[in-house]
């Protein structure tokens, strides 16, 4: 099953900034059952966000979009579900000029147009529909149900047996008749296309080394005196009250993930947009490879990308993790900062940094202060299972895979071990 995940990103009437925001804060009031948008009804969506940049050169609205299978189908559904919830957000948007939400085509026409696909993006449950997602999570919470049971009856026997009582009980049950018909995360393909990419990628760059070798030293030394002649970044001041707004939109009780929103500009020149454009298309060349739930060593990513806005002088970062922020940054600087330095480094306001990769995030506190600061306050925020982290969702995909195969006796302990 392929993922999509793109944003449309649309220009904003600044004079109507205020009655957008009043709009959405009541969809943000209870995100599940407003009435512009019922996110709950999009079959396809895994997150979705809404979020409203008020900086007076860029004032735009980004609305995040992580969904299953192509653009299409995804369209036509939010078409059916929310056209009149649109056509309401999107009259505050200074280019919008569909008469009516019942004028399908020119509304999703104009949706076409504002989309943006990402430079770079990282999916943490590769292969996974929301569907799948929502039912697998059913069946682990049936099967520890029924072992629960299993238990309490004080005879649960060995675990072969156990786990024979546990087929018969998902056989038994219609509500999990598709359980037995696995589909694989990826196909053949998918899993070595991009491995493939990689490799013709590497094998391209050893076959022009002559050429690329004078072009990266020429290159370093362009960066490296960019680096040394760029005015210091700024000692960011904090704005209480912009952290007391990002507090209030996470760490939700009883939910386990968070949303975040980075819009962040470019520092000036090609040199930068050139070099911020190439690293992006590793990153991305890379993460196409990562699907076993980690992105560069971090667990907690479900869905995130980057993508240069703005005719490139911005850059939009948008992530859907486990966690608190904290930790989430914290994660990045130790197990990511070189990718992460090598992408926010060209972007102002970012902590010194040397040959690209070096320093950079690892000045934690100034690193977090800019986070913070370049840091957009989501206005809405919908996740289709606010209580699944990634290793969850990874964990039930497994018990669900092998409830049916042929395990030896230690196999079938680390199964049980599941639950």
């Amino acid at each position: 099953m392929k993922q999509t995940i793109l944003t449309f990103v649309t220009k904003v009437n600044p004079a109507r900034i205020p009655d957008l925001k009043a709009l959405l804060a009541g969809m943000a009031k209870d995100v599940e059952r407003n009435a512009l948008i019922p996110f709950p009804r999009l079959r396809l969506l895994h997150f979705a966000s809404l979020v409203i940049n008020e900086d007076p050169d860029f004032p735009c609205l980004v609305f995040e979009n992580n969904f299953d299978g192509p653009l299409d189908p995804y369209l036509e559904d939010l078409y059916a579900q929310a056209s009149e919830g649109l056509h309401q957000i999107y009259g505050y948007c200074s280019d919008y000029q569909v008469a009516r939400a019942s004028d399908k085509a020119q509304l999703i026409s104009y949706l076409r147009a504002h989309v943006v696909h990402p430079n770079a993006y990282h999916i943490g449950n590769v292969g996974r529909s929301a569907e799948r997602t929502h039912q697998e999570d059913a069946l682990r919470d049936g099967v520890e149900d029924f072992l629960d049971g299993v238990v309490a009856q004080g005879n649960a026997g060995s675990p072969g047996s156990i786990r024979q009582k546990v087929q018969a009980f998902v056989q038994s049950q219609p509500r999990f008749a598709w359980a037995a018909n696995v589909s694989p995360r990826q196909t053949a393909i998918e899993h070595f296309v991009p491995r493939l990419n990689l490799v013709i990628a590497a094998l391209i760059a050893l076959l022009l080394s002559p050429l690329l070798i004078p072009l990266a030293i020429v290159w370093l030394i362009m960066l490296r005196w960019t680096e040394t002649h760029e005015a210091p970044p700024a000692d960011l001041r904090i704005d209480t009250h912009h952290v007391k707004d990002l507090v209030k939109r996470e760490d939700f009780p009883h939910i386990v993930q968070n949303h975040m929103c980075h819009i962040t500009i470019v520092k000036p020149g090609a040199f930068r947009r050139v070099t911020l454009w190439g690293v992006l298309w590793v990153i991305n060349l890379i993460a196409r490879t990562s699907d076993k739930g980690e992105l560069s060593g971090i667990p907690s990513i479900h869905f995130a990308h980057w993508s240069i806005v703005d005719n490139g002088r911005r850059l939009l970062f948008v992530s859907n993790f486990d966690g608190s922020w904290e930790n989430y940054l914290d994660d990045f600087i130790d197990k990511a900062s070189n990718g992460l330095t090598g992408v926010w480094s060209n972007t102002v306001d970012f902590p010194k940094t040397r040959f690209l990769i070096l320093d950079g995030s690892r000045d934690g506190s100034r690193f977090k202060a800019a986070a913070r600061a370049k840091q957009t306050y989501t206005n809405v925020w919908y996740s289709a299972y606010k209580q699944l982290t990634v290793q969850t969702i990874d964990n039930n995909s497994s018990i669900r895979e092998d409830l049916f195969t042929s395990l030896d006796d230690s196999s079938t302990r680390n199964w049980l071990r599941r639950f």
